[in-house]
């Protein structure tokens, strides 16, 4: 597809006709300028992921790099690098967070973005997928998209659950809920918004609830909704959580795959209507 150079310096390469972008021409080791930082945001809205080649940053770096797109969150359980509370260190004995899903779904208020670093990559294997649940939603029939715009998703509220140190039987059953279909609070694109670690959906009989849920991933996993990066080490992605779901593949066995994850939070909450804050 056809390069892109922004008005800022950088160039952008679309990899799909609606989602993921290569990013060239930026030195993350150097502090971005304010209006490199718009560039960079108003790319993410428009690709809804975006990759940037052998960066190589340090904790420092990784840190200033993630807060142009936002505040940071330190996560209650997933452990962190001993240098920075806000970077969870990705291992491969965690193994491959394999099903497809969004970051937070136990949050009121769930990431808005999200950044990995790969430091080790194995030999082969090891890519990670992106769905563009909004290109997902838009090619649904009209009876569909009606009826996903009336249904919500219920997730367990313990971070625990979604910790790959921590992940135990819920004490507590604490659970948020969430819109599948959900407006962007940025743009207005309405778009599905749904993570597979839902443990019901709130008004549909078992058998219902089943067959929504394979039609979800069937639906927004076909290859045309699809970007699937290849990593090397120093690699960066950074993507619109509330856009898009990821699924990591389990392809690589034992092999090293080592690097650094950040999420990113704000003061929203997913809602069904344009309006949204």
């Amino acid at each position: 597809m056809e390069r892109t150079t922004m008005g800022s310096g950088f160039n952008l390469v679309p990899l799909n006709p609606t989602i993921g972008g290569e990013v060239t021409g930026l030195d993350l080791r150097k502090p971005l300028d304010a209006e490199t930082g718009t560039a960079l945001r108003s790319a993410l809205l428009d690709r809804k992921v975006l990759f940037f080649k052998e960066q190589h940053l340090d904790v420092e770096e990784f840190e200033r790099f993630g807060r142009a797109f936002g505040e940071l969150f330190v996560h209650p359980t997933m452990p962190h690098l001993p240098e920075s509370v806000y970077i969870n260190p990705v291992a491969t004995e965690h193994g491959p967070a394999k099903d497809w899903h969004i970051g937070g779904p136990w949050r009121a208020n769930p990431f808005v973005a999200e950044l990995l670093q790969l430091k080790i990559t194995p030999p082969v294997g090891g890519d990670t997928m992106w769905a563009d649940l909004q290109a997902a939603y838009r090619d649904l029939s009209a009876p569909l998209r009606h009826l996903f715009d009336e249904l919500t998703a219920v997730y367990l509220g313990d971070p625990a659950q979604y910790s790959p140190t921590t992940r135990t039987d819920a004490g507590e059953r604490l659970e948020v809920e969430h819109p599948l279909v959900i407006s962007h609070p940025e743009t207005g694109e309405r778009g599905l918004y749904y993570s597979t670690s839902a443990v019901r959906i709130p008004g549909l009989s078992e058998l219902e609830q089943v067959t929504v849920r394979r039609l979800l991933i069937e639906q927004a996993t076909q290859p045309r909704f699809l970007v699937r990066y290849r990593w090397r080490p120093g690699d960066i992605a950074v993507w619109d959580n509330r856009a898009v779901w990821h699924s990591a593949v389990d392809d690589y066995g034992d092999a090293p795959r080592l690097g650094w994850h950040a999420s990113v939070t704000a003061d929203w909450r997913p809602s069904p209507s344009s309006a949204t804050k």
